[in-house]
């Protein structure tokens, strides 16, 4: 089984097949995580805020919330933000979620049609690592990063799937990247916040008050559920 990790979504050859796992640490597939854990029937990811306030007009009213973020603030008229700290089950549970964010649902977007196509990020590593390894072919990590730039938090989130991906498969191969990822991350796994905190997008983040949101994105096997692309629509993986 081979290991390949993308640190663009542009990056990924045409044509590529999975199984392939976004990460967008901070926030989106953050929020897509906890979001399925706390009872969100599914998450529709859109591209741009237009698409996203028409699409939740043929739901419900009660059925559908809208979220995301532009500049990683919340957008006027939205039900929620891109902090994973809204989507309590109170607020999500049985809720069809309309999403849009600046880089993840790009990155989403940007890989329709490879399958499987699964949701990963510090909160869910392990059971994504588990996923992979049940499946036993080989794979991708592909990160969004930040407005076409490459990330620290997304490649570091990777290095620790590739280190629990490499425990469960001896033989593991690593690309290049891989594997530069999987040292990177095992060369600061006693303190991963360290780390992330020399990303740009970790300082913004910070520097408009939203450390909570770093400090929950950065929470290592929180949450045990890997979330699964479906026909353009983000679903719970039921792990066996």
């Amino acid at each position: 089984m081979k290991l390949s990790v993308y640190a663009l979504p542009t990056l990924v050859p045409p044509g590529s097949q999975g199984p392939a796992v976004v990460i967008d640490v901070l926030r989106a597939t953050s929020v897509m995580v906890t979001a399925l854990a706390h009872g969100a029937a599914a998450i529709t990811a859109v591209e741009e805020i237009e698409d996203a306030r028409s699409l939740a007009a043929s739901y419900p009213t009660d059925s559908v919330l809208l979220g995301g973020e532009r500049q990683a603030l919340p957008i006027p008229g939205f039900d929620l933000s891109n902090s994973p700290r809204e989507y309590t089950p109170e607020k999500v549970k049985d809720k069809h979620i309309i999403l849009t964010t600046t880089n993840g649902t790009r990155a989403l977007a940007s890989l329709a049609g490879i399958e499987p196509l699964f949701i990963g990020a510090f909160l869910n590593a392990s059971a994504v690592a588990k996923t992979l390894a049940a499946l036993g072919q080989d794979a991708m990590l592909v990160c969004a990063g930040t407005r076409g730039r490459f990330t620290l938090d997304d490649i570091s989130c990777a290095g620790l799937i590739a280190a629990q991906l490499s425990r469960l498969i001896p033989n593991l191969e690593l690309d290049d990247l891989a594997y530069t990822a999987y040292f990177l991350y095992q060369s600061h796994a006693q303190n991963i916040k360290h780390l992330v905190s020399h990303a740009q997008h970790f300082s913004y983040l910070q520097s408009i008050g939203l450390e909570a949101d770093i400090n929950y994105c950065l929470q290592v096997d929180a949450l045990d559920l890997v979330p699964k692309v479906q026909e353009g629509t983000v679903v719970l993986q039921h792990l066996k």
